[in-house]
């Protein structure tokens, strides 16, 4: 009589050889990439579509160990991404090292190019819309910088803006409004930057919330709006040129992350707590139009594509990026792929070992993803063209929130 061994779950090793083992079905490509220092913060670099070289933005977490820096790294991409083929995966170690499984060593895909010193550990970077030289970061205290990638080391550092007490996450430019930033603190404010200015104090300060600040985000076309989401259980809509807030959506757990669609004026997502990632319309923001179930964890990033309408990616403490595609929400499924998940989720990417700390969407390259986790490791990948193309959308009809 034989035994069979009961069911269990995998352990997270064994959950990475299996994402390994389905690497060729999935992806079109994959890099994985050893950093020296955990980065909680990655993002892409605007860059030319047709060039395989790509330009990333990482920070430094060094627990006060060594310095900590802001780091620009270059990313060599294979000649087939950009001709929409496949290349196989590869991993490699920071600046230009190598590792690999025992029978390949493979060179690294990333290398850093220039990095620049920081005052304690950047919690969030982000480049300047209006020039992409321009990266303004915020540290483990609050305090928010402006550097200038395009100068020597010891010139880069521009400013330097002083307000909040606390560590700050939440950090973004406005694309409606050159100039504009947004920086948020576990002290319970947001503060607004011109960056553009001579001044160095917030020409607007919101302390609307009564908790930390997760996360604000500008709209993406309206230069007045923006929203915050806060460990006070509520997600606000802001105007800029008002004290109070337009609106305040009260939750039943915190969100963490919010984001504004770049293609649907009214449309915009927020994900917290509870894992589910929750749709919303501008219009009748009280309730959201619709929640989509496929993390394990708290959902901690989220971001719209810019390529294609209706595509959303989030990250969470689950080791998961995932892609969604609002097309599908309400689109008929055999059961076979029910079992695999609701009919928006386009794609679950399960490289990480430990909890994805950041994530970014390239603006020039259409699919190709870059993640950064917990355990200082570094993933590029693009999903493959089986899964992304042809792309028909069913009969969710998200045109109607522009």
């Amino acid at each position: 009589m034989t035994t069979t061994e009961p069911d269990r779950e995998l352990t997270v090793d064994e959950e990475y050889d299996l994402w390994k083992s389905n690497v060729p079905l999935m992806y079109d490509f994959v890099s994985e990439t050893k950093l020296l220092w955990p980065s909680l913060t990655i993002q892409w670099l605007p860059g030319n579509a047709e060039s395989a070289q790509q330009e990333l933005i990482l920070g430094t977490h060094t627990s006060g160990e060594e310095q900590n820096y802001l780091k620009i790294a270059s990313v060599t991409l294979p000649d087939e991404i950009l001709k929409g083929e496949k290349d196989e995966s590869a991993t490699g170690q920071e600046d230009g090292g190598a590792s690999g499984s025992d029978d390949q060593l493979v060179k690294s895909k990333i290398k850093i190019i220039k990095k620049f010193e920081h005052n304690q550990e950047i919690t969030r970077a982000r480049y300047a819309p209006f020039n992409n030289n321009l990266i303004a970061t915020i540290n483990g205290s609050g305090t928010v910088y402006l550097y200038d990638r395009n100068q020597e080391k010891e010139h880069a550092l521009r400013v330097e803006f002083a307000f909040h007490k606390e560590n700050g996450y939440g950090l973004n430019f406005s694309v409606a409004s050159p100039g504009d930033l947004l920086s948020s603190s576990d002290d319970g404010s947001i503060a607004l930057w011109d960056v553009q200015a001579a001044g160095r104090t917030p020409t607007k300060v919101d302390t609307n919330h009564t908790d930390i600040v997760n996360e604000a985000k500008w709209h993406e076309t309206n230069p007045n709006m923006y929203g915050s989401v806060s460990e006070d259980k509520t997600l606000m809509l802001h105007d800029k040129r008002q004290d109070n807030p337009l609106a305040v959506l009260p939750q039943s757990e915190p969100f963490n992350t919010l984001a504004f669609s770049k293609h649907s004026i009214n449309l915009f997502a927020a994900a917290g707590t509870d894992s589910q990632v929750y749709v919303y319309d501008l219009r009748k923001p009280v309730s959201p139009l619709h929640s989509m179930s496929g993390h394990q964890d708290a959902v901690t990033s989220l971001e719209f594509a810019s390529h294609r309408d209706g595509i959303l990616c989030s990250g969470g403490s689950d080791r998961r990026v995932l892609m969604w595609d609002l097309f599908q929400i309400g689109a008929e499924q055999p059961q076979e792929d029910a079992d695999d998940g609701v009919p928006e989720l386009l794609m679950m990417h399960a490289g990480h070992k430990s909890a994805v700390n950041d994530f970014s969407c390239n603006s020039s390259i259409p699919w190709l993803m870059a993640s950064v986790e917990e355990e200082n490791i570094v993933q590029i990948w693009k999903p493959s063209n089986k899964l992304t193309n042809p792309y028909v959308p069913k009969d969710y009809d998200i045109h109607s929130l522009e």
